[in-house]
């Protein structure tokens, strides 16, 4: 987690400069290969303002990686974090080798920062993360109610994830004919149909 948010940290701080570049700051010796010294040209200027969403969307996943946000399932997440890193590591080579001094000395150090970070969330094994809500078991196995029908026994939506791992006989529930269901607080790992649990449930007062 302390990982996840030094990388974000450092990613705000870049973020910040490509909004003041892409506002008409002259530090354009410090970017794009140092092609222009002062002010960027205006498609330069729009590059920048684009950068800052691919860096929202890195911040993003590196938190969804660490247990922070609860956005994308665990593979996606565990791809999409070598991918950054494959991504960040390049970026080392680029601003190594440019033609700005300016550029080399200072942007080299902060890309080789991230680099590293990112490949320590890559590394990382994937978080638990918080469910509170309405378990629910009609037969066919536990679910997670992403939505719960007005009715007795309840029903879940379609959409609803299967739970790995629980145990009824476990948590204290509610039953009528072939239903059990009950509303709880517990930690998992989200997958795109499934959330497998990691921590053991308890009662949602």
């Amino acid at each position: 987690m302390t990982t996840a948010v030094v990388f974000v940290a450092v990613l705000l701080l870049l973020a910040l400069f490509q909004v003041a570049l892409a506002l008409g700051a002259p530090w354009g010796r410090f970017a794009w290969g140092g092609q222009h010294p002062g002010t960027l040209p205006t498609g330069y200027r729009v590059a920048s303002a684009l950068s800052i969403l691919v860096y929202g969307f890195i911040a993003v996943l590196a938190l969804d990686r660490a247990g922070m946000l609860n956005v994308f399932p665990e593979g996606f997440s565990r791809v999409g974090s070598w991918v950054v890193f494959g991504y960040l590591a390049l970026g080392v080579v680029m601003n190594a080798i440019s033609r700005s001094k300016p550029e080399r000395y200072a942007m080299t150090p902060v890309a080789l920062v991230l680099a590293v970070l990112a490949l320590l969330i890559a590394l990382s094994p994937a978080a638990g993360r918080p469910f509170a809500g309405m378990v629910l078991d009609n037969g066919t196995g536990p679910v997670y109610c992403t939505a719960v029908m007005e009715s007795y026994p309840p029903q879940c939506g379609r959409d609803s994830p299967a739970v790995l791992g629980w145990d009824w006989s476990a948590v204290e529930h509610e039953q009528s004919q072939s239903v059990r269901w009950g509303e709880y607080r517990f930690e998992g790992m989200r997958g795109r149909d499934t959330i497998t649990l990691t921590k053991a449930p308890a009662p949602l007062l």
